[in-house]
């Protein structure tokens, strides 16, 4: 679907205006005070403060400039002293604009390269013993968003786990893909932003012992895009124990125009270093010297997360030896249990400027060709309007069926449950009239229940006691999944279910889950989850 307006706006209030991972509350709390710990690069000082402890902009690579641009990501190199851990570091470079959010290009563009940091969450004092660990990676289609877009001090300090959130290189300088990226030795590229967030893992596994966290614990949770990313992480032999359950959030990794060989992405590379002006020999060199706002704001010519014109990781290189479908299907992936889940109503996040038959009809027909009239008879507008009928194809094709095909395949090897997040009452930063529909479970709308902290779509100070009971309920699966703890009346799935269904009166089992998402409709067509 083509970007519509509203989503635009709130990424720019993500990226210029709200870093709630910055923690105020704990590093200005009238009790902090400086706390330190020793990493393998050096020590770092952190604060303590309100029952929270944070480290904030801790390096997990260096910086990936110069001649390190579109490489694999190297080692921090070691500091004297101590190392001020007290502010996030720089969100990675994107570019923030209507158009840019989906790869278009354009846009205004904030953050460095020097990006590669990550933050570290936990409760306050020393720990009797080693504390489970949680590593959440942000989605943002792999072209805007960072780990400080999310405080996860509640999580932490309630569920007494550590957490851990990253950045990782997006747009071109995390995804593009290129021929003469093979000289270095490390294939076609187009995934060195997924190269990031594995060796953001990779680092936690070494370190997170320092910070009273357990390296043999650790839960990896992702949203949207990061969903995605999971997804080719599980599918990656070099993610071999550094997770130990993995909860994948609105990531529909199996729908098929987002399942791309990194040979493929990289047949358009020339072209794209040639529109930057880069047509001798060397484009390499040429693009490496171009500054990171150029590239920031150049168009994808590859496909990625939305198809054509998009970024996202690839398959069938050196991280990710083949298809995640097949490795999933045949059983070569991390085998770890998995939680994997949708919201009832992503869509309409998407969908508020389709407001009369004539645009429904036209995106309708522009996102599925020659399925379009097929799909505009399966999905009627109705008395709500034609934003309602897209947003509803859009979230079946591009996010329920391509998960709950996810959950069968994986089930065939691992323990797997499933969920849909259904409060079609969640709080949303603007009113409706504005929005122009009724989000109802939006995309990303569970962010808020899970983190039961404010981010840029949602604060829970909005919640009602029933929104609020079930924020704590999310909070309390998530931090205890694949444990003894977690939720003993949640059947693990067999077949097309159960999901368990998220709602503030009280969450109830569904096996008419593909049903109700017209899975059976999507894989008679093209668009179809990849089995």
């Amino acid at each position: 679907m083509r970007l519509i307006s509203l989503l635009a706006c709130l990424v720019a209030l993500s990226a210029c205006a709200t870093h709630p991972g910055k923690v105020d509350q704990v590093r200005f709390a009238k009790d902090a005070e400086p706390i330190l710990a020793t990493t393998e690069a050096g020590t770092v000082r952190g604060v303590e403060g309100a029952g929270t402890r944070a480290f904030l902009g801790v390096p997990f690579a260096a910086p990936p400039v110069g001649d390190l641009r579109w490489r694999a990501p190297q080692p921090v190199e070691a500091w004297q002293g101590v190392r001020d851990a007290t502010r996030i570091g720089a969100d990675c470079t994107q570019a923030i604009g209507r158009r840019s959010i989906l790869g278009g290009g354009g846009g205004i563009v904030v953050g460095s390269e020097d990006c590669l940091y990550l933050n570290i969450y936990a409760p306050g004092g020393e720990a009797a013993e080693a504390r489970p660990v949680m590593v959440y990676i942000p989605g943002g289609a792999f072209t805007v968003g960072a780990g400080a877009n999310y405080d996860p001090s509640k999580l932490a300090r309630e569920q007494g786990r550590v957490v851990v959130t990253m950045n990782y290189r997006l747009g071109a300088l995390g995804w593009l893909a290129h021929p003469g990226f093979q000289a270095t030795g490390e294939g076609f590229g187009g995934n060195f932003g997924l190269m990031d967030q594995q060796a953001a893992l990779k680092w936690v596994h070494r370190n997170i012992a320092a910070f009273g966290g357990d390296p043999g614990d650790v839960t990896l949770f992702a949203e949207s895009a990061g969903a995605w990313t999971a997804c080719y992480l599980m599918a990656s032999p070099q993610s071999e124990g550094l997770y130990q359950r993995v909860i994948m959030q609105s990531g529909g990794c199996l729908e098929p125009s987002s399942l791309v060989r990194a040979q493929d992405a990289a047949q358009s590379g020339p072209m794209f270093a040639e529109r930057l002006g880069c047509t001798g020999e060397d484009q390499i060199a040429c693009l490496k010297a171009l500054p990171a706002w150029r590239l920031s704001r150049a168009a994808s010519l590859r496909a990625g997360i939305n198809g054509p014109g998009s970024w996202g990781p690839v398959h069938t290189d050196a991280t990710v030896p083949e298809s995640p479908a097949v490795a999933i299907r045949e059983g070569r992936f991390t085998r770890v249990p998995v939680l994997v889940g949708t919201n009832l109503d992503e869509g309409r996040l998407f969908a508020n400027e389709v407001q009369d038959m004539d645009r429904y009809q036209k995106e309708t027909i522009w996102m599925y060709g020659d399925q379009g009239e097929r799909v505009l008879a399966r999905y009627p507008v109705g008395e709500d309007g034609p934003a309602y009928a897209i947003a509803a194809n859009f979230t079946d094709q591009r996010f329920a069926c391509p998960s709950q095909a996810l959950r069968r395949l994986l089930a065939q090897h691992v323990p797997v449950w499933g969920y849909e997040f259904a409060d079609r009452g969640a709080p949303f930063v603007l009113p409706d009239r504005i929005v122009g529909l009724d989000l109802g479970a939006y995309h990303a709308s569970e962010l808020a229940y899970v983190f039961g902290t404010r981010w840029v779509f949602a604060d829970p100070k909005r919640f009602t006691p029933e929104q609020k009971a079930l924020s704590e309920r999310m909070q309390k699966m998530w931090a205890t999944f694949g444990r003894s703890a977690f939720a003993a009346e949640w059947p693990r799935v067999e077949g097309a279910g159960p999901v368990r269904v998220f709602k503030p009166e009280g969450d109830v089992m569904d096996d008419g889950f593909f049903e109700r998402h017209h899975c059976d409709f999507w894989d008679g067509t093209p668009f179809g989850a990849v089995h």
